[in-house]
């Protein structure tokens, strides 16, 4: 069977589908597109909630906050749960604090300003999902690897591993620069490893899925 290709018309229809957004969701959808901020668009975002709440998620971390959009519909699939989320960008900081406290999760949610991996290596928790939305940042592939890692030691079994931007526009393909580089080595490592269990799904710029097994 051939694929679809996703035409505008195709988008919309896709889009005419999607559950109708809350004030606090569609007013941060349009200032992303106003002010060209990176985040997950509303079929990405819905996917996110449904695999968090499908697994039961309570307990989510998050690697890039930017201004929040992914971290409500993470928490909002976990019905009551946390979040823990990382960003260096400190007026993104107390952007996503705000929308966070907007969308009524301002409890939930803690927005750490500080570098990931750093925050993560002082970090005891443990979690049921995480979300990474830093593989375009890193500096080099070994950082992104030590990003996974740090992750792993922190994910209980059964715990779901999500990273987006997964197919970095085909560059992964033959990666000739270093987001796309650090991208394919994401994607290698985490297919490669024993206690995961991954697909790629071709949504939007790609979502990685993967689940520590038990």
């Amino acid at each position: 069977m051939r694929t679809v290709e996703v035409t505008d018309d195709v988008q919309a229809y896709m889009e005419r589908l999607l559950p109708k957004r809350d004030a606090v969701l569609a007013r941060m959808e349009a200032e992303a597109h106003q002010e060209n901020i990176p985040i997950v668009d509303a079929h990405e975002g819905a996917l996110l909630h449904l695999l968090v709440k499908t697994a039961g998620a309570k307990r989510i971390l998050e690697l890039g906050t930017a201004t929040g959009y992914s971290g409500i519909w993470l928490l909002r699939g976990t019905q009551g749960g946390s979040l823990t989320s990382f960003e260096v960008d400190h007026k993104r900081v107390e952007r996503a604090r705000a929308n966070f406290a907007d969308a009524g999760l301002g409890k939930q949610a803690l927005v750490l300003e500080q570098d990931a991996i750093s925050g993560l290596q002082k970090l005891d928790e443990r979690f049921d999902a995480c979300f990474i939305d830093l593989l375009n940042v890193f500096p080099s592939e070994d950082v992104t690897r030590r990003a996974v890692e740090l992750c792993l030691e922190r994910l209980e079994g059964g715990a779901l591993l999500m990273a987006d931007n997964a197919l970095r526009q085909g560059e992964v393909v033959k990666p000739s620069n270093q987001q796309a580089k650090n991208v394919a080595a994401y994607n290698e490592f985490v297919a490669r490893h024993p206690r995961l269990e991954s697909v790629v799904i071709p949504i939007r710029d790609g979502l990685s899925v993967a689940r520590v097994k038990d």
